[in-house]
Formats: structure tokens, sequence, C-alpha cells
């Protein structure tokens, strides 16, 4: 069959690698000039390494760690404490971390049982924490990571519905040798001319006989089937020829994009602590291991989630109110050449970071995607509940699986 990939981000060459070794004709239109969407790996001046999107793959996201090995992209640990950053000085322990997230979704499942419904992330730290919440780390770390307003994020899409639920939590997290972005080039790079960069696609229609993709200079792709791999709020603005099953309209109103951002640091020193939060905003700093397993990188990694922390670091402004916050935050910091901002808000091609479950969430939107709207399979992060690298990978996966039994006019199958 010959099947047309919308995006080239990791979920969309996910699929597309996928396809190809089931023996589909693939092609995978994607409007930027370079692979990797919300993955994307830059050396800073002085030589290191720093990611300007997706940072961490988890150590019980297997599904992107077989990939990686599939394909021989390495992998090493960064030796951060990623959930117990220090906060006014001082970081839980790894019993007190499992004790506070088994409050909070405790006293979660006793407001459910009371019959409250549309809890948000931040309702339950309030009752479960008790006043002073706000500067509980443990709090400080998932309303960080959300990149979205707290009050707005379902709770029980967070806490009662994890995909990693039963695994070993570790807190570590691990990084490709060759920088995030070296897996979705090495994806392409194996389907060579496959991939056409620099190929935005305005519009996508169907018909019982195929599917056909607008590009923006007006030509047009005819396939016998399509992934559609492109962030939240471009999907959103995709002209679609055909409805979309109820449940995945559904699911997609359920989700609500994030804002993020990302400042890469070169330097010649800096404090000893290896994962810093701010006490008062959400963003934090860190710094990796090196690959040799012994020295730390000359390079310092932030993160900020939130319009309200964005507007704060003055990141329509630039780099300079931000890095003014972090020599504040950690004054021993020596800056070895030009800092490297990111504000994925401002980015043409995804005009956010990425996404979180609304207050109308429901069990139900995690298997609106495990089907094809006819002869249309979706994929991207939005498409379940792992904000991650690791769940564009498996978002990837399950767009074949829902193209599987899907016959071209010739009779032949995904």
């Amino acid at each position: 069959m010959r099947i047309i990939v919308i995006g080239a981000g990791l979920a969309g060459l996910t699929s597309a690698w996928e396809l190809r070794k089931l023996g589909h004709s693939v092609t995978v239109l994607e409007a930027r000039d370079r692979v990797g969407g919300r993955t994307w790996s830059q050396r800073l001046g002085n030589g290191q390494l720093t990611e300007r999107g997706g940072e961490y793959v988890f150590p019980t996201e297997f599904a992107i760690r077989r990939l990686s090995a599939e394909v021989g992209v390495p992998i090493l640990s960064h030796n951060v404490r990623y959930a117990r950053r220090t906060v006014d000085g001082s970081h839980v322990s790894f019993a007190e971390l499992e004790a506070t997230t088994s409050r909070i979704t405790e006293t979660l499942r006793r407001m459910l049982g009371d019959g409250l419904t549309r809890v948000s992330v931040e309702e339950v730290h309030r009752e479960a924490l008790g006043p002073g919440y706000q500067r509980n780390p443990v709090y400080r770390r998932m309303v960080t990571s959300l990149a979205s307003d707290p009050n707005l994020v379902s709770a029980a899409s967070a806490f009662l519905y994890d995909p990693d639920a039963g695994q070993p939590f570790i807190d570590d997290g691990g990084r490709f040798v060759g920088g995030n972005q070296s897996l979705s080039i090495e994806l392409a790079r194996r389907l060579g001319a496959a991939v056409r960069l620099e190929n935005p696609v305005t519009a996508l229609d169907q018909s019982e006989a195929g599917v056909e993709a607008t590009l923006a200079d007006g030509s047009r792709l005819h396939g016998d089937a399509a992934v559609v791999a492109v962030p939240l709020p471009i999907l959103r603005e995709l002209r679609l020829g055909f409805d979309l099953p109820e449940a995945q309209r559904t699911a997609l109103d359920h989700r609500i994009m994030g804002t993020a951002a990302k400042l890469g640091v070169p330097l010649s020193a800096v404090d000893d602590d290896i994962a810093l939060q701010s006490p008062d905003l959400t963003w934090w700093s860190w710094r990796s291991l090196s690959a040799d397993g012994e020295h730390r990188i000359p390079g310092l990694s932030c993160f900020a989630g939130s319009r309200t922390t964005l507007d704060a670091l003055r990141t329509a402004e630039g780099p300079a109110g931000w890095v003014a916050q972090l020599r504040a935050m950690r004054p021993e910091l020596v800056i070895d050449g030009e800092v490297l901002l990111t504000d994925w808000s401002a980015d043409e091609w995804t005009r956010g970071s990425y996404s979180a479950a609304s207050l109308g969430w429901t069990p139900a939107d995690l298997d609106a995607f495990a089907v094809a709207a006819g002869r249309v399979a979706f994929a991207g992060e939005h498409t379940g509940l792992e904000q991650t690298l690791n769940g564009a990978v498996v978002s990837g996966l399950r767009a074949v699986g829902a193209l599987s039994g899907l016959t071209d006019a010739q009779g032949g199958a995904v």
C-alpha cells in the first residue's frame, strides 16, 4: 500500500519506519527543513550538545528503548534527580517522594468516591498537602512538568491512569548519546528519499478508494491511507474533508496545549547541585552526567513550563530575564559563551510544548485513537497520556495498528 505520513517528528517517523518494515510504500511530508519535530539537538558555542526540545527517556519507557536499540542509537544516563529536585535548599528522600505521591493518589480516590467530578491537579494537591502545598517539592515538580495551568488539568489523568503504573519508579532518565534528535535523524536516514522536507500539508481528504493530501504549494499527493502526526494546534488547523469519529472529536476537545521554553547554558563553573527547582515559579535547571560516567557536562539545561512563568522570565524579549533569575538562584554560575533560548510557544509548526488532559477528560479517551478514521490514523503525544519522547513512539506504533486490516484497491493490506 501507498501510505502518506504527515509529520517527520518522532511519532511520524516511527509510523513510517514500522510501515516500511511491513512492506508498504511510505512518503513522509514534513513542513520544517529538519526532522525531529519537538526533539531538536544543537551544540552550544563551547561544543556541548543541548536539547532544545524533548529531554528525558525514562527507565521504564520500553517502546523508545526498543526502537533505539533496533536502529543502533545508544542511550546514557542523565544521572539527575528528576523527581527530587532541590527546593528551598533541600530535596525529599526517595521514601518521602513515594509517601507523598501515595497520599495524593489516595486523596484523589477519596474525593472521586465522595462524588466529586472534574477534580484538578491543583485541587487534589491542596486537599492532600494542606496549607503551603504550593511550595511542596512534589507539587512544584509536577506543575512544572505539566507546562499548563494545574487548575485546568485532570488529576485523574495524572495520577490514576499513568501508563507507567505498576512499573518500578527510578528517579533518573536517559538521553541519546548523539543528542535526542539523533533517533529521528537515523530513522530518516534509513527511510531515505521517502522523507520530503519543507512540504507542509494544508488539507487531507479521503474516499473509499484512498486519500488525498493537499500541500501548501497547491500540489496533491494520493495514497491508499495516511497517518497524521502533527502537533495539536497544527492538527486543529488542518482542513479535513471528512468527519472524525465522535470518540476522536471528543478526545481532541479534551486536550489543552501547554507552553514551555528551554535554555541551554554553556558554562565553565557552577555549584554542585544537579537538579535545582525554583520555589516560586515553574522552572528548574540541571546538569547531566558526561558520557565518561564520572564528570558533569560543561552545560546547564533549564526548562520552564506555563504561560505565567514564561511571562515572568520575559522569554518573549529574549534570554536576559531568565539568565538574570538563573544567576540569582545559582550565584556561582560562570557562563562561557552565548546561551540558547527556545520558546516553543513561538514556534511556527508547534505553537506550544505538549498537551495535557483537561478537566473534561475521561478514561474513554484512552482508546479513541486505537482505530482509524476510515483510511486515516492519528499519532502524536496528544493521542495518549504520555507527553514524552516515548509517548510519541507509542503513538506512532498505535497508528500503525489502527490501520491494520485496511486494504487497498488491489487487495493489499496493512
